[in-house]
């Protein structure tokens, strides 16, 4: 005789426990949905979080670089100044051992009255009170190194009996080098 096997509760329990495997398998997908969702709302949260953040910070700087801007101005007209005197006084200082050159090569008996330098033209204008103290004055210009004697101008006595003299000289280019 043949045992007829009931196989109705096997399949019951196989049939649940498959349903119990996908129901796992769809909550926990669900789950998985759903912590995604929130992480990736959260990341998005602070991402907009930081980016107030750098936001409200970059307007601060832009804040305080605005009110800077008068100060750092202010400094800048402030060294241009300072280096514009400073120029000036190298220059100044350059002309010092010119003119003191030139004062040297005048005699005792001849004065400046008169002293224009432009466009690499010094021109001298003075009187003398003897004639020889203008030959040698003028000899000492034509060997001056830093302004040779370029041209003589008009030399006449005048009524006190004193020479009047002017001369042009011309910035040596050797100078300039040296320099």
């Amino acid at each position: 005789m043949a045992h007829s096997v009931n196989l109705l509760p096997w399949r019951r329990q196989h049939y649940v426990a498959r349903l119990r495997l996908w129901c796992v398998v769809w909550g926990a997908s669900l789950l998985l949905i759903a912590s995604l969702a929130t992480i990736a709302r959260l990341v998005f949260w602070q991402e907009g979080r930081i980016n107030e953040l750098l936001l409200t910070a970059e307007n601060g700087r832009t804040t305080a670089l605005a009110a800077n801007i008068p100060q750092l101005q202010q400094r800048q007209r402030q060294q241009q100044a300072r280096l514009q005197r400073q120029a000036q006084r190298e220059l100044t200082q350059a002309w010092q051992s010119t003119l003191t050159d030139l004062a040297n090569l005048l005699p005792e008996q001849a004065w400046l009255t008169s002293l224009n330098y432009q466009q690499e033209t010094l021109e001298l204008e003075g009187l003398a009170r003897t004639f020889d103290a203008l030959l040698t004055l003028e000899t000492s210009l034509r060997h001056y190194v830093s302004f040779p004697l370029n041209r003589t101008g008009a030399t006449r006595q005048d009524a006190q009996g004193r020479w009047q003299f002017h001369y042009q000289l011309t910035r040596s280019a050797a100078r300039e080098r040296a320099l």
